[in-house]
């Protein structure tokens, strides 16, 4: 009986020792406190445009994407960037409204916006497009968000070349809607 107990003694021992000196010779990886979701589970935002309706369109949907250009009149632009097809750790919702009276797609993280497009602006909700990150993180590009009042169109890009050319041709800057990964 008396060996049992000093060999538990000596197991414990060499735990809290080993332990111990676990602890305070090896240290975590500094953390930013962001956890990415696997750039694995990312999709294509694919944009296309309606040249007579004077319309920008962003799908994840092939399906969707095929029908707006088959039936629709939309001609297939580049892609927007990847996002993530359904809810994933670090993003949030991207919302997708339409406004028929002025054939206009908006997109917004906002669910402030979202009420404002539906009781202010005439625009009906069609769903979550995608998910997007809220803020700089990940690798994520900014999802600039611009409008045309003229052309009624709301426009989208990560190239800040693509949205100073579309300031300096007609479109007012509406910031920044999300985060998206680069193509």
């Amino acid at each position: 009986m008396r060996f049992s107990l000093s060999l538990k003694v000596s197991l414990c021992s060499l735990a809290a020792t080993v332990v111990a000196t676990t602890t305070t010779t090896v240290s975590p990886p500094e953390s930013t406190g962001v956890i990415c979701a696997p750039k694995l589970a990312a999709v294509q935002l694919m944009r296309l445009y309606n040249p007579t309706a004077v319309d920008h369109f962003y799908t994840t949907s092939t399906e969707e994407a095929d029908n707006a250009l088959n039936n629709l009149g939309y001609l297939r632009e580049q892609n927007a960037g990847r996002v993530f097809p359904s809810s994933t750790i670090g993003t949030v919702p991207l919302y997708r409204l339409y406004n028929t009276t002025i054939s206009d797609n908006f997109y917004t993280i906002s669910e402030a916006g979202v009420d404002f497009a539906i009781h202010q602006a005439g625009y009906t909700y069609n769903g979550i497009a995608a998910y997007v990150y809220p803020s700089a993180e990940c690798g994520a590009a900014p999802f600039y968000r611009m409008y045309n009042a003229a052309k009624a169109d709301h426009f989208y890009t990560t190239s800040v070349s693509e949205r100073d050319s579309a300031l300096n041709g007609g479109y007012s800057d509406e910031g920044i809607d999300g985060y998206i990964l680069p193509e």
